[in-house]
C-alpha cells in the first residue's frame, strides 16, 4: 500500500468513525429529551448489525395519550436545536404510538399500553439494548 492508498484509507475510517458517532449522538439526544420529559422506561437499541434501514431505535413510554404527544414535541425541539430534522412523523392526536423517523434514528414513543403490546424489545431481543439513564 502506497503513501497515498494508506492517506484515503485512514479518511475511510475516519469517515466512518464520525458517522457512528453522528447516529449515536443522534440517539442520545433523541434519549435524553424523552427522559428529560418524564417518559418512562426509555431504551437504545443498537441495530446497526441487524437491519440496513435504520442504526438505532429509542423507544419510550408515558401513562397517557397526551403525554406522549408532549414527549414527542420535546424530542422534535431538542433534535432540531441540533441540526436534525424527521423524514416523517406517524401518528397523532388520539393514538397510543407516534414514530419520529430521522433515518439513521427511528424514535417511538408509546402510552404504557401499547408499548406493552407491541413489545419491540421483544421483537429485536437479538440486538443490544441500553437502558438511558441521564
Amino acid at each position: 500500500m502506497n503513501r497515498d492508498e494508506s492517506a484515503a484509507r485512514r479518511q475511510q475510517v475516519d469517515e466512518a468513525r464520525s458517522d457512528l458517532e453522528l447516529t449515536r449522538h443522534m440517539a442520545e439526544t433523541a434519549a435524553r429529551a424523552a427522559a428529560g420529559m418524564f417518559a418512562r422506561d426509555v431504551t437504545i437499541i443498537d441495530l446497526r448489525e441487524v437491519v440496513s434501514y435504520t442504526d438505532y431505535f429509542v423507544v419510550a413510554s408515558a401513562e397517557t395519550e397526551r403525554q406522549t404527544r408532549r414527549i414527542v414535541e420535546e424530542v422534535l425541539d431538542k433534535m432540531r436545536e441540533e441540526g436534525y430534522r424527521p423524514r416523517s412523523r406517524r401518528g397523532d392526536e388520539g393514538t397510543s404510538w407516534i414514530s419520529l423517523d430521522f433515518l439513521d434514528v427511528v424514535v417511538h414513543v408509546f402510552t404504557d399500553e401499547a408499548r406493552d403490546y407491541y413489545r419491540l424489545e421483544s421483537l429485536w431481543r437479538g440486538a443490544p439494548q441500553e437502558r438511558w439513564e441521564d
